[in-house]
C-alpha cells in the first residue's frame, strides 16, 4: 500500500479536475501542498499579498469559466484573501479558496494564528468547509470544484489544519469520491417559453439585456440566432459586455444610466424589457429607468434574482443559453419572425444623438487630455483582439461606459464590492487563464 500525504491528495483531486495553475503566497502550513504540486506539475503563480492572490484567481475563474484556485496560510494569510473572495462572492466568480489552519490538537489553546476561519468567509462564499480528517481530503476537494461551478457560480473555501496535511494515509483508505461534474443547463417549462414569445410579438418597443449570466452559460451563439428571429435592441453590461458585439447592428454598447448610449431614454420607453443572467444592481441603475409600465421577462440560473428591485411579470429560472435556444426554436417551429424596424431606428437615432458628443471628446487633442481620450487611445492600441483589465473608481466609470467591446470575455472588471487596486491581479489572472 502506497503512503501519501494530505498535500499530495490536494494537488491530486485538483489535478483530476484539471487545475494546472494555482495562484498562492507560501507559508509553513501549505508546505505539503507546494511539493506536490512540483510532483504533478502544476504551476504556482507566486504574489506578493494574498488579496492579489485571490484576486487573480478570481479573474482567472471569470475569464476560463472554471474555478481559479488560490492557496494561502492560516491566520493572516487566510484574512488578506478575504477582501478578494468577497469581491468574486458579489460578482458570482467561480473560484476556490484553499488555506492553512492552525492545529486541531491546539483549539482554545492560544496558538499561533489560531481564528476561526470558516465562521469569517461563510457569509461570503457559496460553501466553505474545514476538512479534519486526511482521508477525505478528495472528496471535499470534488465537492469544492463542483459547488464553484454549479449553477450560479462563486467562490468556496477548504481550510486545513496542518496535522490533515501533513499526516500520511494508505491510498486504498480514501473514502469514495466522484470528480464527474454534473449537468446544470436547466431547460425552461415550455409554456414559459410560449409566453415569452406572446408577450414579445404583443410588444412594440421591446429591449434585451444581456449580463455575466449569459457569458457563463456561454450564450454567445444562441443568442445570436435569437437576435435574428427576433430584431430588437440589445445592451450588455459586466461580463456580458462582448457576448453580442459592440459593432452588431442590433448592439447599443453598455446597461448603465450613465453610459452615453441612450440606455435610460430607450428603457424608459421600452414596454417590453428581457432580462438574460443580468443582475438589477447599482450598475444598471437598478433597474430605476424602466418604463414602470414595462413588461419585465428575467431569465435567470438563480431563482433568488428573479424580482430583485424590480418584479417580473414573467420569471424563468433556466441556463440562458439553453433558454435561448428554446425560444429560437420556438419561434422556428412557428414561423415566427419579429422585426420592430421603426422602434430600432429610433432607439439608434437617440443613442446617435448622445454618442456624437462623446465621440467629439474622444478624438479631440485638447489639453489637458480628457479620461475619454485615454479610453480611445487604450482602444486602438488594444483591437479587438486585446483584453483590457481594468482597476476600479473612477478609471473603471469612465471605461464602462464608453469603452467598445466586440468580444466576450475581453472585458475584465471588479463587482458590486467596488475595490481598488484589482487591476494588475486581474491581469495576472487573465494572462494565465489565457495561457
Amino acid at each position: 500500500m502506497a503512503k501519501v500525504h494530505g498535500g499530495w491528495l490536494v494537488v491530486k483531486t485538483l489535478y483530476e479536475h484539471g487545475v494546472r495553475e494555482i495562484f498562492s503566497l507560501s507559508g509553513g502550513h501549505i508546505n505539503p501542498i507546494y511539493d506536490a504540486c512540483v510532483d504533478f506539475g502544476i504551476r504556482l503563480i507566486d504574489t506578493h499579498h494574498e488579496q492579489a492572490a485571490a484576486m487573480a484567481a478570481d479573474a482567472y475563474g471569470r475569464v476560463k469559466r472554471e474555478p481559479g484556485v488560490c492557496l494561502v496560510t492560516a491566520g493572516p494569510g487566510f484574512t488578506n484573501a478575504v477582501t478578494g473572495i468577497a469581491g468574486a462572492y458579489l460578482s458570482n466568480s467561480p473560484c476556490i479558496l484553499l488555506s492553512g489552519k492552525s492545529g486541531i490538537e491546539e483549539n482554545d489553546r492560544l496558538p499561533l494564528q489560531d481564528i476561526d476561519q470558516q465562521s469569517v468567509i461563510t457569509p461570503i462564499t457559496k460553501w466553505a468547509r474545514t476538512i479534519f480528517d486526511t482521508k477525505r481530503i478528495p472528496e471535499y476537494i470534488s465537492t469544492a470544484y463542483k459547488k464553484a461551478i454549479s449553477g450560479k457560480p462563486g467562490p468556496v473555501y477548504l481550510g486545513m489544519p496542518y496535522e490533515v496535511l501533513y499526516e500520511s494515509c494508505n491510498e486504498e483508505e480514501i473514502d469514495r469520491y466522484n470528480t464527474t461534474l454534473p449537468s446544470y443547463k436547466v431547460e425552461a417549462a415550455r409554456e414559459a417559453i410560449a409566453q415569452a414569445i406572446e408577450m414579445l410579438k404583443s410588444a412594440r418597443r421591446p429591449v434585451a439585456i444581456a449580463g455575466s449570466g449569459a457569458w457563463y452559460s456561454g450564450a454567445d451563439e444562441e443568442l445570436a440566432r435569437l437576435l435574428d428571429k427576433v430584431k430588437i435592441p440589445i445592451f450588455t453590461l459586466n461580463f456580458g459586455r462582448g457576448i453580442v458585439s459592440d459593432d452588431h447592428p442590433l448592439c447599443f454598447g453598455a446597461a448603465s444610466p450613465s453610459a452615453p448610449v441612450a440606455f435610460k431614454r430607450i428603457t424608459s420607453e421600452a414596454d417590453v424589457i428581457l432580462l438574460l443572467g443580468i443582475r438589477l444592481s447599482l450598475y444598471i441603475g437598478f433597474g430605476r429607468t424602466f418604463n414602470p409600465e414595462a413588461k419585465i421577462i428575467q431569465v435567470d440560473i438563480d431563482p433568488g434574482e428573479i424580482g430583485r428591485n424590480r418584479p417580473a411579470d414573467l420569471g424563468i429560472v433556466g441556463d440562458i443559453s439553453k433558454v435561448l435556444s428554446q425560444l429560437t426554436d420556438y419561434a422556428e417551429q412557428h414561423s415566427i419572425n419579429l422585426n420592430y424596424k421603426s422602434w430600432v431606428e429610433q432607439a439608434k437615432a437617440w443613442r446617435e444623438d448622445e454618442w456624437k458628443k462623446v465621440e467629439e471628446i474622444r478624438k479631440s487633442n485638447k489639453t489637458p487630455i480628457h479620461a475619454l481620450r485615454v479610453i480611445k487611445e487604450v482602444e486602438d492600441v488594444l483591437g479587438e483582439d486585446g483584453i483590457l483589465a481594468i482597476d476600479g473608481g473612477d478609471t473603471q466609470v469612465w471605461a464602462d461606459t464608453t469603452y467598445r467591446v466586440t468580444k466576450p470575455g475581453h472585458y475584465v472588471k471588479g463587482g458590486p464590492l467596488g475595490c481598488m487596486g484589482v487591476g494588475v491581479p486581474f491581469a495576472i489572472g487573465t494572462k494565465v487563464a489565457c495561457g
